[in-house]
């Protein structure tokens, strides 16, 4: 009988399904030569993820992959520092060309991993190998072939750090990018925009782009400590790409409409954009209206921005599902403007201390909300709920008043099927104000998500709820459901499981409420 013959493109199949599975793949290596050769990419296209004190072998593995200039400045370092550990003398051919297949590279991750597994061998301290990491760093980029996704530091081109680095030849690589963040942190060197320049003419396919500008900005010189002719080349990147459908930006603090001019040329691909810790003083949205494919926006630490200037947004061409606001330093009349002005079409909105007569006006199509409220938050606004079109509410509760819960109660639609709940400071109360809102909600609540650990007294109240409810209840998520349950809590655990409802710990269920941070 002749034994199933699979075919490669098959094997190729089956080992892809295990990517994320490093273990299989390392005893996949085992089988025969052309399974080695096939699971050897799957392994190295990421290799310095989830490295452990255990398996921080790699640095060996680096080390086969140097060239002899490589070599001779490593010996240099390790024996300017008396550091005789490692020996650099066995002549060793590895059987692959490993940082070849690397698709990811993330500059801190690997920074990381590198000065660990030398302080691990070598047994001494970070200022001792410093100067040897670079050399890591040079020849990983030398080699690499395949980069998607690209994560990097302007260390890398400090002249002080990375010298004799061959920024062509490195640029040359990253045709292939498909993600690139680029995180500033000095003023742009000739290196830097070298690198840069390249970037703009090479790279033109870029799916996703992050640009992480200086923090330090924001309290030191704004104008004056960051390169302008980097912030144009970076306004160039952006503007050259064919289909980028993901920017992010952070820590822009001057020369933002220059950005948004730059993302315009983006216009018939972009679909996600997120701003964090800018300032948008005298910024013009009128470009930033023609981005008709805009869906998901974000603002986080945002600042600068004044109602008038949100005025322009009634003429948005976008129809966006997904808006989020994440502790922005304006007044609540911005937020309430571009809830009115972009709201019609969202399906997803995360607001802190929300304007929700806007919301039940013009958010007619939302599905899922979620609300952060804090000592800033008008309870007086809670009976308007009522007329909100959500199927999913959510609520973060850093801050409230006694009487909030009920009145909370008392104002949930019968429209909202789905609840979570999760108040974030210790306080002796929280199960009797939780308590009070299930008794007095509406009884068609189809998942209920608390963030209280399990224990007899919630038990009860979950118990009641159903029995009022006549079953309605699908699911409902508590915390702590890994604890050894009392006779009593066991039994009734069993008997609300008996009636059909799923129980789930609260966080797996509070991952779903937050689709909108993605």
């Amino acid at each position: 009988m002749t034994l199933p013959y699979l075919t490669d493109d098959c094997i190729l199949y089956i080992l892809q399904s295990f990517q994320n599975n490093r273990s299989t793949l390392f005893n996949c290596l085992l089988v025969n030569r052309f399974w080695c050769k096939s699971t050897i990419p799957l392994l190295y296209a990421n290799p310095f993820a989830n490295i452990t004190e255990k398996n921080l072998s790699i640095i060996l593995t680096l080390i086969f992959c140097f060239n002899e200039e490589e070599i001779l400045q490593l010996k240099n370092q390790l024996e300017l520092n008396q550091i005789d550990n490692i020996n650099l003398d066995e002549e060793y051919k590895p059987l692959f060309e490993y940082p070849k297949f690397l698709e990811k590279y993330d500059f801190f991750t690997v920074n990381s991993v590198i000065n660990n597994s030398l302080e691990s061998y070598c047994s001494v301290s970070h200022g001792k190998i410093y100067y040897s990491i670079p050399i890591f760093h040079k020849s990983i980029l030398r080699q690499c072939r395949n980069l998607k996704q690209l994560d990097i530091s302007s260390h890398v081109f400090d002249k002080h750090w990375f010298k004799n680095f061959n920024v062509q030849n490195f640029s040359s690589n990253l045709t292939k990018l498909d993600l690139l963040t680029l995180s500033f942190y000095l003023r742009g060197e000739g290196i830097e925009n070298e690198f840069l320049n390249n970037i703009s003419t090479l790279c033109l396919n870029l799916r996703k782009l992050i640009v992480k500008f200086p923090e330090i900005v924001r309290e030191m010189i704004p104008d004056n400590l960051f390169s302008v002719t980097t912030f144009e080349i970076v306004c160039t990147i952006i503007q050259g790409q064919n289909r980028l459908k993901i920017f992010k930006l952070e820590n822009c603090y001057s020369l933002l409409n220059n950005i948004l001019l730059s993302l315009e040329f983006q216009k018939d691909s972009l679909v996600n954009i997120d701003f964090t810790n800018s300032n948008f003083k005298e910024v013009n949205f009128n470009s930033f209206n023609n981005l008709y494919n805009l869906k998901y926006l974000r603002f986080e630490k945002c600042k600068g921005l004044i109602p008038d200037q949100c005025e322009i947004l009634k003429f948005a061409s976008f129809k966006l599902k997904k808006l989020l606001f994440v502790s922005n330093i304006w007044s609540a009349d911005v937020t309430s403007s571009m809830v009115k002005y972009l709201g019609a079409s969202l399906q997803r909105l995360l607001i802190e201390n929300p304007p929700i007569e806007n919301i039940s006006i013009y958010c007619l199509n939302l599905i899922f909300l979620k609300i952060t409220i804090d000592d800033h938050f008008d309870s007086s606004v809670v009976p308007y709920f009522r007329n909100l079109r959500t199927k999913m509410l959510n609520f973060n509760v850093l801050f409230y008043d006694t009487n909030f819960f009920l009145s909370l109660a008392n104002s949930i639609p019968i429209n909202i099927k789905e609840i979570s709940i999760y108040i974030y400071f210790r306080n002796p109360n929280k199960f009797l104000r939780i308590k009070e809102f299930l008794e007095n909600c509406h009884n068609n609540f189809e998942l209920i998500n608390i963030g209280l650990n399990l224990d007899l007294k919630l038990l009860k109240v979950v118990s009641d709820y159903i029995e009022r409810s006549n079953n309605s209840l699908k699911i409902f998520g508590m915390m702590k459901l890994d604890k050894k349950l009392k006779l009593e809590e066991s039994k009734l655990l069993n008997i609300i499981k008996s009636k059909g409802v799923k129980i789930m710990e609260f966080d797996s269920i509070h991952s779903v409420y937050n689709v909108c941070k993605g």
